[in-house]
């Protein structure tokens, strides 16, 4: 998980660290789920079966990301 920290900060504007702004647990949980669903062509079996949750926890995963 450390890595994906590491790269989310890293696509983050240079000074974003700096000045005390980090994600937030779900801002995490959000952009994780959208790295498997495009890893997987967004195939819900298959990412939630990487991400060890059941499909239904992944739909409800998605609404909560959607406006």
């Amino acid at each position: 998980m450390n890595r994906f920290l590491d790269s989310y900060l890293a696509a983050q504007t240079p000074d974003a660290e700096s000045s005390g702004h980090l994600p937030t647990l779900q801002d995490l949980i959000s952009e994780y789920i959208q790295a498997i669903l495009t890893l997987t062509h967004h195939n819900i079996s298959q990412s939630a079966r990487i991400l060890n949750i059941s499909r239904t926890t992944l739909y409800s995963q998605i609404r909560r990301r959607s406006p």
